[in-house]
């Protein structure tokens, strides 16, 4: 089933961002509004095939330039040295009011909270299938992202556009969705912002029929992944969504499934390979 760009870009609108304030890392947050405004949806695009990643660069892009007064000066400019890629920035833009130009590193996650990963709240928070965490993610940031700006390649890209790396503001625009054990019922985070907990997390041998056999599912493809479940219209058996999991779970990939209960509550939840 395909969900409409509208949808999409509406899901990533409402992810929240990771942290719940400026303080604790060392950039600034850049906030996007909560609430959707009214929208034309024939105005919103993306690459069909674009990966999620990819997507939400697109949604960005529409937000900044139909909801804010922002101009883009760049879009995922690719800094080359060397004949070597040194990193790319995802996008500079300009306060036409204050002149202000502001570098945003924009990043879109889901995560689990994993208490046996690490010892911190942050070692806590790994991807669906382990290839990744917040901690990593946050020393790419602070160690080969934001220093990218500062670079001789990019220093010479900013002055053909009469740019200044000393007048231009770093921020990340860093949204989440956190998922928690089933067993945990209730956490509270030191540093994460409490708004990403969107669902919790199972093991494949906690999805049983006995648990589960009266519920129906839907497992989207990771691109629809933001879109909140409500639209969806098709909906498969627990044997027949146990049999399209089957192969995911073999090559080691953890799929998110929708699951709409008899008593048609929705739920969001991961089943983990691992």
């Amino acid at each position: 089933m395909k969900f409409s760009l509208e949808e999409q870009f509406e899901g990533f609108i409402r992810t929240p961002q990771i942290f719940a304030e400026n303080a604790f890392f060392e950039y600034p947050l850049y906030q996007t509004s909560k609430v959707t405004p009214q929208i034309n949806p024939a105005k919103i695009s993306a690459p069909k095939q674009s990966v999620l990643g990819k997507r939400m660069e697109h949604f960005f892009a529409f937000y900044v330039s139909h909801f804010t007064s922002e101009e883009i000066l760049v879009q995922n400019r690719q800094i080359i040295e060397d004949k070597t890629t040194r990193g790319e920035l995802d996008f500079l833009l300009k306060d036409p009011a204050s002149g202000i130009i502001s570098h945003i590193e924009l990043i879109y996650k889901f995560y689990l909270f994993d208490p046996d990963s690490g010892a911190s709240e942050l070692d806590h928070l790994i991807g669906p299938n382990k290839r990744d965490s917040l901690n990593k993610k946050l020393e790419r940031l602070q160690k080969k992202q934001f220093p990218l700006l500062f670079k001789e390649a990019t220093q010479h890209f900013l002055s053909s556009l009469d740019i200044s790396t000393e007048h231009v503001v770093q921020k990340m625009c860093f949204k989440a969705s956190v998922f928690l054990p089933k067993q945990m019922k209730r956490i509270s985070f030191d540093h994460i912002n409490p708004e990403t907990i969107a669902g919790y997390w199972i093991k494949a041998s906690e999805f049983t029929f006995e648990t589960y056999g009266k519920n129906v599912f839907f497992t989207p493809t990771k691109k629809y992944w933001p879109v909140s479940p409500q639209p969806n219209e098709k909906w498969f058996s627990y044997d027949e969504i146990e049999e399209q999991i089957h192969t995911l779970l073999e090559r080691k990939f953890s799929p998110l499934l929708w699951m709409k209960t008899s008593r048609g509550e929705l739920e969001r939840f991961f089943i983990v390979w691992w």
